[in-house]
């Protein structure tokens, strides 16, 4: 495997936008956080707005000082393409760096933001990075012809997580209908979309008690993978949450809550929704990210959760050309082990946690650097799953 052209392919990339873009235009992608901002585990958010009219009872956004209004994000697809160019964590190109939008600082699909969304997506799907976009949406056939155009293998998550109760967690008036989003799915599956259930926050007393129903409606509109996660709470969530009648305390791993996030205890909750789902002959993904891998038709083995997707498509390692990358870095080290899952490298000279980043994209494999600085990085946005 070439690894030294995704870099090449990059700069290339990188140069022709400076010969497109005003001088304006690149100084505020250069001080953007895309441009520099660590991937999470499961991919590079990418925020599409800031702020979400929907308030949602259990979101965490506010906690992080978002408004309860939405504005679409300031840059535009070239200047956020390029802010990405800038960025030494991350990878472009076929296969590279996970990308996802939405579930981070807003939702991208708002009357404020999907122009934006749409705009963003036109511009990262031909790049043919695993993208993803989870919403609690409904849009028109319009968006859905434009986004299977821009992004033929875009990975899409609509999320419900509730029936009965849904408006006590969900204000009126904010996110569409339930219903209406499972058909929304069912619309974006016949468009040849590919389409998951998104199941987070599993809620306890709400979404297990609907799980059973929510997820025979999903089948019913073609569904046929589901993705879970926990919820995440800080002493706001908690208290708007059990001022509804909805009671956390038995599940919190600790009675000291502040502005930080905290997952609940729900491994019950997860394995119970994820049996019934298996009965009914759904895929089930322990995290956002598998389900991204297996519409990009990758595979990977990066983390405890794989392997995912399509193992014949994992990339070959070569102990030769991870050498010959780290040099081309302009870093000094080596492969120290090789596994069929983990590679070790020894890090005499360079950034650990660049090196680490590129490399789990590029090869999908745990990678462990032993050695190395680590540069101070800001990591912005959340996703995946940690229960």
């Amino acid at each position: 495997m070439d690894l030294i052209k995704y870099l090449e392919f990059k700069e290339e990339l990188r140069n022709k936008l400076e010969n497109e873009l005003s001088a304006e235009s690149i100084e505020r992608a250069r001080r953007d956080p895309h441009a520099r901002r660590y991937p999470r585990p499961c991919g590079m958010t990418i925020h599409t707005g800031i702020g979400c009219t929907y308030s949602c009872t259990y979101c965490y956004i506010y906690d992080m000082g978002f408004p309860h209004k939405a504005r679409p994000y300031p840059l535009s697809g070239k200047e956020l393409l390029y802010a990405l160019t800038l960025n030494p964590y991350v990878v472009l190109g076929p296969g590279g760096t996970m990308l996802a939008m939405g579930g981070s600082v807003t939702e991208p699909f708002l009357p404020e933001t999907r122009d934006k969304a749409l705009e963003y997506i036109e511009v990262l799907g031909p790049l043919g990075n695993p993208l993803q976009v989870s919403s609690k949406s409904v849009l028109g056939d319009d968006y859905i012809v434009r986004i299977r155009e821009y992004a033929p293998r875009i990975s899409f998550l609509e999320t419900v997580v509730c029936l009965r109760d849904c408006r006590r967690i969900e204000p009126p008036l904010a996110p569409p209908d339930p219903m209406d989003r499972l058909r929304f799915a069912g619309k974006l599956i016949k468009a040849g979309i590919n389409t998951s259930l998104f199941i987070r926050p599993i809620i306890p007393n709400i979404t297990d008690r609907d799980a059973r129903e929510i997820l025979l409606m999903a089948k019913e509109m073609g569904v046929k993978s589901v993705v879970l996660g926990t919820l995440r709470v800080t002493a706001s969530i908690y208290e708007r949450l059990k001022s509804i009648g909805i009671d956390l305390s038995l599940r919190l791993p600790s009675s000291r809550l502040g502005r930080e996030q905290v997952p609940i205890r729900a491994r019950d909750l997860k394995d119970k929704i994820a049996s019934l789902a298996r009965e009914m002959s759904f895929r089930v993904y322990e995290s956002a990210c598998g389900a991204n891998i297996e519409a990009a038709g990758l595979g990977c083995y990066a983390c405890k959760w794989g392997p995912c997707g399509d193992l014949s498509r994992l990339p070959n390692v070569d102990v030769g050309d991870v050498n010959e990358f780290i040099k081309y870095l302009g870093y000094s080290g080596r492969v120290e082990q090789l596994r069929d899952n983990k590679i070790v490298i020894r890090l005499d000279k360079g950034d650990a946690r660049r090196v680490e980043a590129l490399l789990r994209e590029l090869l999908r494999r745990e990678v462990v650097i032993r050695g190395g600085f680590t540069k101070h990085h800001c990591v912005g946005g959340v996703c995946g799953d940690s229960d």
